[in-house]
């Protein structure tokens, strides 16, 4: 396989995995719809900044501490649904707006919104999981620095600005003005969605053969 078939293959895998639900997902719509476009695009580069470090051990070489430590992954499933769980539960506790919320400071609360898209997407085991077959084939055969280091850009890219195109959807003023009467049930939907990824991460984990 060439250089640049590897990467069209690479690539395209990696548009539909961040394309589909999951965590990562979910979190930017509930920041989004519960905070504002802001809070959607802080959080969905805290996402792509854990990409980051899954790029980081995935496509150079560091696949091998998971072999090693096995009971790691079982470490991030575990962090990973409680840490769900908890958005999930504060989402459950969304109440009806009865006035307007006094503003936030910006830079704390650009703080906290990054800081949940990062620790949703390091405490994703499916995200280790995936970035590790991933590029699997490409720390396994001899492959140019310059193909890892684009494939590499690629992904954090991509990641970034497609959770931003959610975050800017969902933040349109018509839209948000439609939704904003049933904000607190749509954040309770949300929390529940949370809660239910949490759990079936947590089955996932006595699934095991």
């Amino acid at each position: 396989m060439n250089e640049l078939t590897l990467f069209t293959a690479a690539a395209g895998a990696h548009l539909l995995a961040v394309a589909s639900p999951g965590p990562d997902f979910a979190v930017v719509v509930r920041q989004t719809l519960a905070h504002g476009r802001a809070a959607g695009l802080a959080t969905a580069w805290g996402i792509a900044c854990g990409i980051v470090f899954h790029v980081a051990y995935a496509l150079f070489g560091l696949s091998w501490l998971l072999a090693q430590l096995p009971a790691l992954l079982e470490l991030l499933r575990y962090g990973g649904a409680a840490f769900l769980l908890w958005m999930g539960v504060n989402a459950l506790r969304a109440q009806a707006p009865v006035a307007a919320a006094a503003p936030e400071a910006v830079a704390p609360a650009a703080r906290r919104d990054f800081l949940i898209g990062l620790t949703t997407n390091l405490l994703n085991p499916k995200a280790t999981l995936f970035f590790v077959a991933l590029c699997s084939a490409l720390v396994t055969t001899p492959t140019a620095l310059s193909l890892k280091l684009a494939l590499a850009a690629w992904i954090i890219g991509t990641t970034g600005l497609w959770f931003s195109l959610v975050a800017l959807a969902l933040s349109q003023p018509q839209l948000r003005e439609r939704l904003q009467a049933h904000a607190h049930w749509i954040d309770r939907g949300m929390g529940v969605l949370l809660i239910a990824l949490a759990v079936a991460m947590l089955l996932a984990s006595g699934a095991k053969p």
